[in-house]
């Protein structure tokens, strides 16, 4: 994978050695990373909050750390400006790092390159999003291709085709990946999910220890969404995402005992 420790016969030209992975994330494939720059955009393509929540679940599953970054926001109206707030509190309750960016105006470019000193970042996020334009803000001598996003779709195109380590600078590399449209949750159970939700995860006990957080009767993480301290929206992401892990389990154990 894009990221692993090799040795290199430079006479053979060939890899001799793998050494051993310290993590590694499946979508997009990478491996040795410090952390993913969940990229989202404002606009162009919309703002997507389902989206962006399946992509935190996929990297707390992976256990790296998560920097969010919203771009365009010069395409930002007064409304989406409102929206944001309110998001970015809520993530930041949830103990992200966010950033607001643009790589047009410059805004937010200068917290995100402090953001990346030092580290291996993989960006993450929809097509469309600006991936390889934020780079190439950071450090334009990379030149790297970005497209339109589609005015009838209003979602991004694909110029990104593979994932490829970059240099910043010293000791700092991005890796600039394929942007998506789909994630799935494999690798997730429906009993660990709300380990991935950090607020969630804070919350408790319940009055069950196998409490999902759904339907069960004294949970602390329904009373604390009642109360206002956890985000509804984030809540309704779960439970959606849970449905899908349960139905997912079903149909991996009636095959199973089909098989047997």
């Amino acid at each position: 994978m894009v990221g692993d420790l090799v040795e290199v016969n430079t006479e053979k030209k060939v890899i001799e050695q793998v050494y051993p992975r310290k993590n590694r994330l499946l979508r997009p494939p990478v491996a040795n990373i410090d952390q993913v720059v969940v990229l989202i955009s404002v606009r162009r393509p919309p703002l997507d909050l389902f989206f962006l929540d399946r992509l935190l679940v996929s990297v707390e599953a992976s256990f790296l750390d998560a920097v969010i970054c919203f771009n365009k926001m010069d395409l930002a109206e007064a409304g989406d400006e409102k929206r944001i707030k309110e998001v970015r509190e809520v993530l930041l309750d949830c103990g992200y790092r966010v950033i607001l960016s643009s790589a047009v105006t410059g805004y937010g470019i200068e917290e995100l390159r402090s953001s990346l000193q030092g580290k291996t970042t993989v960006l993450a996020g929809p097509s469309g999003t600006g991936k390889s334009t934020l780079i190439n803000k950071l450090k334009p001598e990379l030149a790297l291709l970005s497209g339109a996003v589609s005015a009838k779709t209003e979602r991004g195109r694909h110029t990104t085709r593979h994932v490829e380590l970059l240099e910043l600078e010293k000791n700092t590399f991005v890796a600039d990946a394929p942007g998506f449209q789909r994630l799935d949750l494999r690798g997730v159970s429906s009993t660990e999910l709300d380990a991935f939700f950090p607020e969630m995860a804070s919350r408790g006990p319940c009055r069950f220890n196998s409490c999902l957080h759904n339907r069960e009767p004294g949970c602390a993480v329904k009373e604390a969404v009642r109360n206002g301290d956890i985000a509804a929206w984030r809540y309704e992401h779960y439970l959606a995402f849970l449905k899908e892990i349960q139905q997912r389990e079903k149909t991996f154990f009636h095959k199973k005992g089909e098989d047997r």
